[in-house]
């Protein structure tokens, strides 16, 4: 569970922005609220929709999370440039570092983990446990700009006097451009792991482009495929179920991408997952030396008889597509205390789509799960869907920096029509267009 995310100078956002998933006043959607009690005492929302126009930087905000998560899971190598990308429209931001803090739940607890990191080293990097009335420090550690290393622990729960001095050597002895909480996963060291799964497990960024891999492996499981195939019925696709057929390799793929399955199936898998060239799904394994495949298709009735014929995923629509990318992660959210952040969930999706996929996701009270979602659909903007504690907004200063705000700033009246209001340009973050026409200036 999400609570805040902090961040500053990476991308467009140059002063520190914060994205709070916790409840504000509005009593409107209770179930709308994370029901599972937590030891730190807040409240917490089940989603957050962020508006904006293009190039204000909600999908900015999405990349210093993903930068974040990616840092933490998958750490740097010896000597290698910390990727991050500092504010670029003010000099003294290219020396100063970049900030990310996440307050979260993971197994009960709560915690504030972040780090300051320029493209160096790590500057600092805290972790504190969150209880109702105070913040327990774990650990800090700070980088001088000599390379020296200082680390501060709390009430870690070392097992004993020998246990904490390895902790605290690994520590000390963390390189300059690694995360003492990444080096600590590849040390073996227990105490920090529920924070690392958060990142690794927890947390879950979906792109435009981004494709659910093991689509093909998952319909395969019966329960899975009857979910899915009714929430595309029910929306409207036309599909009504799936078909695993065996397809010849060797027309499939080109003869590099065969080389390279076969040599990853020989060391590593017994079955691996493939997109083909033109975006099919594959389940590709080796018997007896040799490839074989499996195709995933798509079930559709004839219109004039009661047979059935089978389409392949390039013959769907994009919009198809894409909920073909997004419904297995709802999918896998029963019962999961996962954070699930789409950037552009309407792309290439009919506006009813994005609604009612939303709609349907805060129809589940029992689930624990969280949604970040940001989007130009105005029509996601009503207090019948979601609550203004919910609703956000991004837009540009005359300096270029994005500034994050939310709706329950305004404190709008209660029935008030959210959405004509956005597109008057009450709350900001619309396109301002200062060109009328296409016609050549003089």
């Amino acid at each position: 569970m999400l609570i805040r995310f902090h961040v500053s100078n990476f991308l467009s956002i140059n002063e520190e922005v914060e994205l709070s998933l916790i409840a504000g006043r509005v009593k409107k959607h209770p179930a709308h609220l994370v029901t599972e009690d937590t030891n730190c005492g807040v409240r917490t929302l089940r989603a957050a929709v962020i508006y904006g126009a293009n190039a204000s930087g909600k999908s900015n905000l999405i990349r210093a999370m993903r930068f974040a998560q990616r840092f933490v899971v998958y750490g740097t190598r010896i000597k290698q440039t910390i990727p991050r990308v500092p504010f670029k429209l003010c000099q003294e931001s290219e020396i100063r570092p970049s900030r990310f803090e996440f307050e979260f739940r993971r197994g009960g607890n709560c915690y504030i983990y972040g780090f300051e990191v320029d493209h160096q080293r790590i500057h600092t990097e805290w972790l504190y446990q969150i209880k109702k009335t105070t913040e327990m420090l774990l650990f800090e550690r700070t980088t001088t700009d000599e390379g020296k290393v200082s680390v501060q622990f709390g009430k870690v729960g070392f097992q004993d006097k020998e246990d904490q001095q390895f902790v605290a050597g690994v520590a000390k002895g963390t390189r300059s451009n690694q995360l003492f909480l990444t080096e600590s996963m590849e040390r073996n060291i227990p105490h920090f792991a529920d924070v690392y799964q958060w990142f690794d497990e927890t947390l879950v960024i979906i792109y435009p482009d981004s494709q659910y891999l093991p689509l093909a492996s998952k319909i395969a499981e019966g329960d899975f495929a009857a979910s899915i195939a009714q929430y595309l019925e029910q929306l409207g696709t036309g599909i009504y179920g799936f078909d695993l057929k065996v397809v010849n390799p060797e027309v499939e793929f080109p003869s590099d991408m065969m080389t390279e399955m076969r040599e990853k199936l020989e060391v590593e898998e017994n079955s691996i997952f493939v997109v083909g060239p033109r975006g099919e799904r594959y389940i590709v394994e080796l018997v007896g030396g040799q490839l074989q495949a499996k195709k995933l298709m798509f079930r559709h009735r004839m219109a004039d008889c009661n047979e059935e014929v089978l389409f392949d995923i390039k013959e769907e629509s994009d919009g198809t597509r894409r909920m073909l990318d997004l419904l297995p992660q709802f999918a896998n959210l029963i019962g999961q205390d996962q954070v699930i952040v789409i950037d552009e969930l309407d792309r290439s999706l009919h506006p009813r789509l994005s609604y009612e996929l939303i709609r349907l996701f805060l129809a589940d009270t029992e689930s624990r799960a969280q949604l970040v979602v940001t989007t130009h659909e105005e029509h996601l903007l009503d207090l019948d869907l979601l609550r203004r504690d919910e609703i956000w907004f991004i837009e540009k200063d005359q300096s270029g920096a994005s500034h994050l705000y939310s709706l329950e700033e305004f404190a709008p009246r209660y029935d008030k029509d959210i959405e004509r209001g956005y597109m008057m340009g009450r709350f900001g973050a619309i396109p301002v267009f200062r060109r009328t026409s296409f016609a050549r200036r003089v």
